[in-house]
């Protein structure tokens, strides 16, 4: 199992869910994160997250699982978007795991 998991989810997991989730990936790869990338509907989000340990839910929707779950939720919509807040959103995403810049 990857040291980190992260959950990507929004309305279907297909088209936005997707986007993010190869931000992520690239993002970790180049910051050499050992981390695996989960993607789910938000409405199957609670399924993943009593299957298995996830660190950190990045979704496109409000994700009621991982708050009742106290996950850390992250906004993803900044990785569709680009730019500054996408910048931002690396920084926040690496933080939120307790992972120091490389």
């Amino acid at each position: 199992m990857a040291k980190y998991r992260v959950l990507v989810a929004c309305g279907t997991a297909i088209a936005t869910a997707t986007v993010v989730a190869t931000y992520l990936e690239k993002l970790f790869k180049s910051k050499g994160v050992d981390a695996e990338v989960i993607q789910s509907k938000t409405a199957e989000a609670g399924y993943w997250i009593k299957m298995g340990k996830i660190d950190l839910v990045v979704g496109t929707t409000k994700v009621l699982a991982a708050e009742e779950a106290k996950i850390p939720v992250l906004n993803g919509i900044p990785y569709l978007t680009g730019g500054p807040a996408a910048e931002a959103l690396d920084k926040k995403v690496l933080e939120t795991l307790g992972i120091e810049e490389r």
